[in-house]
């Protein structure tokens, strides 16, 4: 069974390399240390996609001494090959927003930032951009002004 596993190779990756992963991949990782939310499985909802190759869900935890919880909302392209478009329809609920008010999304992969309102917001990922959006949800977000510089 070990003989031949890549399970059990050691491999040896040049992080230099103009295609390396290393940078996305602490970005993976930083909004993983930096997000309650994404540190445990609990809170996890899926929300539904108009694209079958977009699969989006989100994962809330209350963090430790602050009054809001810590939302995150993610959103996949799992067609590796070619951009994907369409529509997620939030769970505003889950997500402790309120449907008459505008929130924040900020994508923990890009650093872009996004003023959101309602339940359905479009979304287009290009794999050979980045597969994927990591959305920090944000409320009391009113307009452009209202961004957290800092991300927090």
């Amino acid at each position: 069974e070990y003989l031949n596993s890549e399970k059990y190779e050691l491999k040896q990756w040049d992080l230099h390399r103009p295609d390396s992963l290393a940078a996305f991949i602490g970005r993976v990782n930083a909004a993983r240390r930096d997000n309650p939310a994404l540190q445990s499985d609990r809170g996890l909802v899926f929300m539904p996609t108009d694209n079958p190759e977009l699969i989006a869900y989100a994962k809330v935890a209350q963090a430790n001494g602050q009054t809001h919880p810590n939302a995150v909302l993610v959103v996949v392209n799992l067609d590796f090959h070619h951009v994907q478009s369409g529509w997620v329809t939030l769970d505003l609920d889950a997500l402790h927003l309120d449907a008459s008010q505008p929130f924040h999304v900020h994508d923990l992969l890009t650093d872009a930032r996004y003023l959101w309102s309602g339940a359905r917001n479009y979304i287009e990922l290009d794999p050979a951009r980045v597969p994927a959006h990591v959305f920090r949800v944000r409320r009391g977000v009113h307009n452009e002004r209202d961004f957290d510089p800092q991300g927090a």
